[in-house]
């Protein structure tokens, strides 16, 4: 087997986990922003994670290239070919290599994934905040429980801060 070609996937996969890494740190970053209400700041942090996507994107492509030519070189159909099945082809220091490499890119994604859900919560939270506080206006201007000089409802309706011209 080619081990240059293992050797490029391995260096793939930890440019791939820096990424990932850098992509965690802004994502904390983010909760802090989304915590304290700083809407510019996040669109700051949203257009730095949509570079490190793309930078994602074009190692995710480096790397199904270079499982299709390991798989084509071992007969395995490429969606076959996982860590654990290509570990058992390769000798122990690059084995071990792959599976450090495995082993830190599922830590990576488990915390990524616990802090975009943390954050998916707080946005989520923060907009029926917004809901609530809205209809909550809307709802102070519509009250009918005027009384006028005579003990009577009255007819006169307050005008809805949300209907008037500005």
């Amino acid at each position: 087997m080619d081990t240059l070609i293992v050797e490029k996937l391995i260096e793939i996969l930890g440019k791939e986990a820096e990424v990932y890494r850098n992509l965690k740190e802004i994502s904390d970053k983010k909760t802090n922003v989304i915590v304290e209400g700083k809407v510019s700041e996040l669109e700051n942090i949203i257009k730095l994670e949509q570079s490190l996507v793309v930078q994602i994107g074009k190692l995710e492509d480096r790397r199904e290239e270079l499982v299709s030519q390991l798989s084509k070189e071992l007969d395995i159909k490429p969606a076959d070919l996982t860590v654990s099945e290509l570990v058992k082809h390769l000798d122990k220091e690059q084995a071990a290599k792959l599976e450090s490499c495995q082993d830190i890119m599922v830590n990576i994604m488990n915390e990524l994934k616990n802090t975009n859900e943390l954050n998916s919560r707080l946005i989520k939270n923060s907009l029926e905040y917004i809901d609530f506080s809205i209809n909550l206006v809307a709802a102070a201007g519509s009250s009918d429980n005027n009384y006028g000089n005579s003990g009577h409802v009255s007819n006169s309706k307050k005008r809805n801060f949300f209907d008037a011209r500005l």
